[in-house]
């Protein structure tokens, strides 16, 4: 047995299991499998190293071959088999079966990735299917072995008439005529199996062959179960192939509109809800999704949003919001940096909106652990239930794995999707969105827990450590607004992550990530800096940190003494001194922002007010900012401005949350010196960058 399992690739087994003992075998998993509605499914995610290509050929341009030819670990290029299901399926991350072919032999089959709208999600006894190009593995134990539909497309449900089908596995006619078929649907529909539905509803409009007076309500029938299944592709076919030019046609317009609405493609809904109204004003439904529909084009036109009406409607069971996407701002072109990018359609003032972007696909899984997991699952579900997806998430990039050009393609009546492509896409696309940012940044939120999701828009943007965009999100929608002013044509910016306060670690981030060096202000500005510095640098935050974290500036632990705020300043000046003045004039101090954090919340426990000014300085002048300097900035600043801090910094500067509270501990040091015009000044500055960083006015207090 131990020669069996070390076959080598392309070997044909000597032996296999005889059909009994694959039933033996099925049957010991299917009695322990848990088919609980509430029971959660295992994803089975691709492993990117291992990727191999979909198949992009029809099953009718292949060579059909026996189960008894597959040989161990290979995919079988250029060949297929057809198979009959003939036990009931295990459900996991896939769905096993045992499947005969003409001649007798027996394999399991385990399909992988299908998406609950589809039969093959769990397929059914009985049930005959083609593979293309399988790929047949060693599955665990000696002498096991499985065919791996790892790519959806791969596997393909036969309709029972199909002249592909062996004579032998022919089942014979199943029902005898079309209002047969239609039947099983409506029985199946009534029990909730919408894919047994919508296939015995294909069966019956295949059987009633021209008859177009039959075929229009089963159409309508399918359109509606397509509806409920969220295959907006094929309910829109269905709803248009329904039209018979009577005054029932609304309905079929109506549910066109539908469908074009679950698409986020809203001006061809408007055009199909207009005729419907045309049709019958009264008709049921149809006026109110007209009106939503209004409102969505609103939204694209104008970027008119209500945020807050929005915020209040969120909730953990409602995250994907009745909202449309503002692009106008914005175009892709061709970037000098990587690839393509965002550009600015016209110029944009610091706090304008840059665009707001419904999710193109976001699970509600806000479950770290889960939700990678998740928003692959959907990625290939919905491309699969979707095809015109592809136009739009296909063409992201997806670093460096091959691809065919067929992808998202129509063969054999299914898209072509290749699993590892969507994974890479995934990788280097998606974004982590809290439900919300503005309760995100309370100080009692839950920390980590972040749903994922793909905005392909935003998608193109590329990274730099000092944007000139910040992102925020509400439920499934992303807004991005401008942290300085933007000029027409320049290119748009965010941050893919949270930048290190070390050159060298970011980039391993970037390199390890994305494959790319960043080419940002910042970056290239620390590269001029000699590895000696880089090392120094590093070697004085370390001992920062450490002091820090044993010693807390304040807390439950009480405040820190003079002695250890003292040293803190110590290490601080050493670090300060590190950053070579030539190089750091005009750039963010990252590595600073941790040290001077920590004495103004210091400073602040003891009420040294004139320190907590200082240091309230240095963080904002650590981000890039424009303030002013000197050991007696804190206190004598002249004219500054600190709400001007957002369009006289420069293209250096990086806004984070951080900004926000060193400007309210600016505003309460400035009243406690008899500053209070300034301390006035800062609080509106305050207002303003909490309205970067959570997308819409909010009440910065709420930091406290």
């Amino acid at each position: 047995m131990a020669a069996t399992k070390s076959l080598a690739p392309g070997s044909v087994p000597a032996s296999r299991p005889t059909k009994e003992q694959l039933f033996k075998t099925h049957k010991t998993h299917l009695e322990s499998q848990d088919l609980s509605p509430d029971a959660p499914r295992p994803v089975k995610q691709p492993i990117l190293t291992e990727a191999y290509p979909a198949s992009t050929r029809s099953i009718r341009d292949l060579e059909i071959i026996p189960l008894s030819e597959l040989r161990v670990e290979k995919h079988h290029r250029g060949q297929g088999v057809i198979v009959k299901v003939i036990s009931p399926p295990f459900i996991g991350a896939g769905a096993v079966s045992i499947v005969e072919d003409e001649f007798g032999n027996v394999e399991k089959l385990a399909i992988y990735n299908q998406g609950d709208a589809s039969i093959l999600s769990g397929v059914p006894e009985g049930c005959l299917v083609a593979v293309k190009e399988p790929y047949y593995m060693h599955s665990g134990g000696d002498s096991d072995y499985m065919i791996c539909c790892d790519h959806p497309s791969d596997v393909i449900l036969l309709r029972f008439n199909d002249p592909i089908i062996p004579e032998s596995l022919r089942l014979g006619p199943l029902l005898k005529s079309a209002e047969d078929w239609r039947s099983a649907g409506d029985k199946a529909f009534l029990e909730k199996d919408f894919p047994t539905a919508v296939f015995c509803y294909a069966e019956a409009i295949e059987a009633c062959g021209d008859d177009a007076a039959f075929k229009a309500p089963i159409h309508t029938k399918r359109a509606g179960t397509n509806l409920i299944l969220g295959r907006y592709d094929a309910a829109k076919a269905d709803a248009l192939a329904s039209v018979t030019g009577g005054p029932g046609d609304w309905k079929a317009y109506y549910n066109a509109g539908r469908a074009a609405y679950g698409l986020c493609e809203y001006t061809e809904s408007k055009k199909f809800l207009d005729k419907a109204l045309e049709i019958n004003p009264n008709g049921t439904g149809v006026g109110k999704q007209h009106e939503r529909c209004l409102a969505r084009l609103k939204e694209e036109e104008h970027g008119d949003y209500d945020f807050s009406a929005m915020l209040a409607s969120l909730s953990p069971q409602h995250v994907h919001l009745d909202s449309g996407s503002f692009l106008r701002n914005t175009r892709v072109a061709e970037s000098k940096h990587h690839g393509r990018g965002l550009f600015a359609t016209r110029a944009l003032k610091a706090g304008e909106i840059v665009f707001v972007e419904k999710a193109t696909l976001m699970p509600n899984q806000y479950e770290p652990s889960r939700a990678s997991a998740a928003l692959y699952a959907m990625m290939v579900r919905q491309l699969c239930d979707n095809p015109s997806l592809a136009q739009s998430v296909l063409k992201l990039y997806a670093g460096e794995l091959e691809r065919t050009g067929a992808e998202g393609t129509i063969v054999d009546g299914v898209p072509v999707v290749d699993v590892f492509l969507v994974e890479g896409i995934r990788t280097k696309n998606c974004f982590s969105a809290p439900l919300s940012t503005f309760e995100d940044t309370k100080p009692r939120s839950p920390v980590g827990r972040m749903a994922k999701g793909l905005w392909a828009h935003a998608s193109y943007m590329n990274h730099s450590c000092v944007p000139n965009t910040m992102r925020s999100f509400i439920g499934d929608m992303l807004i991005s607004r401008a942290t300085r002013d933007i000029a027409e044509g320049e290119e748009i910016f965010q941050q893919y992550v949270p930048v290190n306060a070390l050159l060298d670690l970011r980039t391993s981030v970037f390199k390890e990530n994305w494959g790319f060096e960043c080419s940002c202000q910042l970056c290239v500005g620390e590269r001029r800096s000699p590895r000696s510095k880089l090392d120094e640098r590093k070697k004085a935050l370390a001992a920062i940190e450490r002091t820090g974290t044993k010693k807390p500036a304040a807390g439950k632990g009480g405040i820190a003494t003079d002695a250890t705020i003292r040293h803190m300043e110590k290490l601080a000046k050493q670090l300060e001194d590190l950053h070579e003045p030539e190089i750091y004039d005009a750039l963010p101090r990252l590595a600073l922002i941790y040290p001077c954090d920590w004495l103004v919340n210091a400073h602040l426990a003891r009420k040294n007010h004139a320190k907590v000014a200082k240091y309230a300085l240095q963080v904002l002048r650590n981000f890039g900012f424009n303030v002013p300097r000197g050991e007696a900035a804190a206190e004598d600043v002249g004219s500054w401005d600190p709400r001007e801090i957002y369009t006289t910094s420069g293209d250096a500067s990086l806004m984070t949350v951080h900004i926000v509270l060193a400007l309210r501990r600016l505003a309460e040091a400035y009243t406690a010196l008899g500053q209070k015009d300034l301390a006035g000044r800062c609080l509106e500055a305050a207002q303003f960058g909490y309205t970067l960083v959570t997308g819409f006015e909010n009440d910065s207090r709420v930091l406290e």
